[in-house]
C-alpha cells in the first residue's frame, strides 16, 4: 500500500490499527525524517521516550543477533504504546522486515509497530516491492524535494509568522541559495529569523540572506552545474569529486544539472517561436537571480536546442541508472558529467 501526501496527512490524523509497518523513503533526507518523526508522535500519542522507542541502525539487527519478530512482541516496561525505528535499512535488515511483516500478517499484529527510515529506494528494492504490494499491514512514503513554488511558500509563511516580511529579489536569493532538503530549509529559516529577532516586522533584503544563509554556490550546486555547462572538465571533474567525498547524493547532483539544462531549453524553445530573450527568460518561476542573469544568457547563448535534449535525455537515463544501481553511483554520474561537459564546449 502506498500513501500519497494526502494520504499520509489523514493516516497521521487518525492512523489506521490494521498498520503496524510504515516505510518512509526518498531523495529528501529532510522530509524523510520529518515524516518518521510525525508517524512516532502519532503511534505514541505525541509521549515518546526511552521506554517507548527502540532505535536500530543499519544492519544492528544482524550484528546483535536480534530477532525483529521477538523485538515487535515485547511490551514496554511501563506499558504504554512502543514503536520500533529502523534507520537506513540493508539487505539483511530488509530480509528481517519481511519475515517480520509476513509473520504477524498470518497471525495476531504485533505489540509494537515499526517505522523504517530509509534513503532513495528503485522500484527493484525487494523491500519497498513488498510493502507496496500489501492492501493491509503495511504502507510506504515516498518524499520527494519540494518544488521552487513549494519551498516560496513555506519560506514566506514561516517569515511571516514571525511578522517579517521579504523582497521579491532576497526571496529568489533564498530560494537559490536552500538544496532541496527539507532539513536544511528549516535551519536556514531559523538562522534568518534569529539574526532579524530584534528588528520586529522586517523588510528581509538580500544583504541579509548573504549575511546568514550559507553560501548559496556551495548548496545549490552552481560551482559544478556552471562548470559543467560551460565545458571546462577539469574544474568540473574537481568540483565533482569534492561534491561527492562531501557526501553530496549523486541524484541530487544530477537533478540540479537537469533543472537548470530545463530552464535553459524552456528559454530557448520560446525565443525560436519569436519571443525575445529577455522576455522568455522573464517568465522562468523562479525568476533568474539577477547576479547570475548575465551568466545564464551567455550559456543559453552558447546551447543549442539540439544539444539542450540530448543532455536532458541523458539526465533521465542517468537518474534511472543510479536508482536501479548497486554501489557504482560514482562512476555512472562521472560518466554523465563528462558528457554533459562535452556538450558544453
Amino acid at each position: 500500500m502506498k500513501f500519497n501526501s494526502a494520504g499520509f496527512g489523514r493516516f497521521i490524523n487518525k492512523p489506521d490499527p490494521s498498520v503496524f509497518i510504515i516505510l518512509v523513503y526518498g531523495v529528501d533526507s529532510g522530509q524523510v525524517s520529518e515524516r518518521v518523526a510525525e508517524v512516532k508522535q502519532a503511534w505514541l500519542n505525541g509521549l515518546e521516550d526511552d521506554f517507548s522507542t527502540t532505535i536500530f541502525t543499519t544492519g544492528q539487527l544482524a550484528k546483535d543477533n536480534c530477532s525483529l519478530v521477538d523485538e515487535m512482541s515485547a511490551y514496554t516496561l511501563t506499558g504504554g504504546s512502543r514503536v520500533i525505528h529502523l534507520k537506513q535499512p540493508d539487505i539483511s535488515d530488509n530480509k528481517a522486515v519481511i519475515s517480520a511483516f509476513k509473520a504477524f500478517s498470518k497471525n495476531s499484529p504485533p505489540v509494537a509497530k515499526l517505522v523504517i527510515e530509509a534513503g532513495t529506494l528503485p522500484p527493484t528494492n525487494t523491500l519497498r516491492k513488498t510493502i507496496e504490494a500489501t492492501n493491509s499491514g503495511a504502507a510506504s512514503m515516498a518524499c520527494y524535494p519540494d518544488s521552487p513554488q513549494e519551498i516560496i511558500k513555506k519560506c514566506k509563511q514561516a517569515l511571516s509568522d514571525a511578522g517579517h516580511s521579504i523582497e521579491p529579489e532576497a526571496l529568489d536569493f533564498l530560494v537559490a541559495s536552500i538544496p532541496p532538503d527539507r532539513r536544511v530549509l528549516t535551519l536556514e529559516l531559523e538562522k534568518l529569523l534569529c539574526f532579524v529577532a530584534d528588528k520586529p516586522k522586517t523588510q528581509i533584503q538580500t544583504s541579509d540572506i548573504q549575511s546568514i544563509v550559507s553560501d548559496a554556490s556551495d548548496n545549490s550546486l552552481d560551482k559544478l552545474i556552471f562548470a559543467c555547462i560551460e565545458g571546462r572538465k577539469t574544474d568540473t571533474d574537481h568540483i565533482l569529486l569534492r561534491a561527492l567525498a562531501s557526501g553530496q547524493n549523486p541524484v541530487m547532483i544530477v537533478r540540479a544539472l537537469y533543472r537548470y539544462l530545463h530552464r535553459m531549453h524552456n528559454v530557448m524553445a520560446t525565443t525560436k517561436s519569436g519571443v525575445p530573450f529577455s522576455a522568455a527568460m522573464s517568465k522562468l518561476r523562479p525568476p533568474v537571480f539577477i547576479m547570475h542573469r548575465a551568466l545564464f544568457t551567455k550559456h543559453c547563448h552558447n546551447w543549442s536546442l539540439a544539444k539542450l535534449e540530448i543532455a536532458l535525455n541523458n539526465a533521465l537515463e542517468t537518474e534511472r541508472l543510479l536508482k536501479s544501481s548497486s554501489g557504482v553511483d560514482n562512476s555512472i554520474i562521472g560518466r554523465f558529467i563528462l558528457a554533459t561537459s562535452s556538450l558544453g564546449r
